[in-house]
């Protein structure tokens, strides 16, 4: 838990997990994102989607992150696309759609039960793609 959401959880008197604090920022920017009808509201919702994405990278890179390698790869990744399209869009019209539709995966990912998805036991060498490729390259 970071020193912030920490002294949130203090001052407000909730007791949020990281994963819910998350999904609550992932919306409050698509909402901004979605009511970006003018230039000044387009800015702010751009450059609140660059801070939660930066804010989030910056965790996941932390030595300290409980996170698989490849997931936290796979975060940063999509990371850096969606902070170099919000950057795009700042000058241009371009949709921002693709980055509602990004946090909505990232919201769909964070609001699935931690063990929803449980891992099979895959034997060792039962693919021929090597383990360090992440899976949005495995995906294609």
């Amino acid at each position: 838990m970071t020193y912030a959401s920490s002294q949130y959880q203090k001052q407000s008197g909730s007791y949020l997990s990281c994963r819910e604090i998350e999904v609550m920022a992932f919306r409050h920017v698509n909402s901004l994102l979605a009511n970006a009808k003018d230039h000044q509201k387009k800015m702010t919702a751009l450059s609140a989607n660059l801070k939660l994405w930066s804010l989030l990278s910056m965790s996941v890179e932390r030595v300290d992150s409980p996170l698989p390698p490849v997931l936290r790869d796979d975060i940063i990744k999509v990371g850096l696309w969606s902070m170099r399209y919000s950057n795009a869009a700042l000058n241009t019209s371009k949709d921002l759609k693709p980055l509602i539709d990004v946090n909505n995966d990232m919201i769909e990912g964070l609001s699935a039960a931690p063990d929803s998805h449980p891992v099979a036991h895959v034997p060792s060498g039962a693919y021929s793609t090597p383990a360090t490729r992440s899976s949005l390259e495995l995906v294609g």
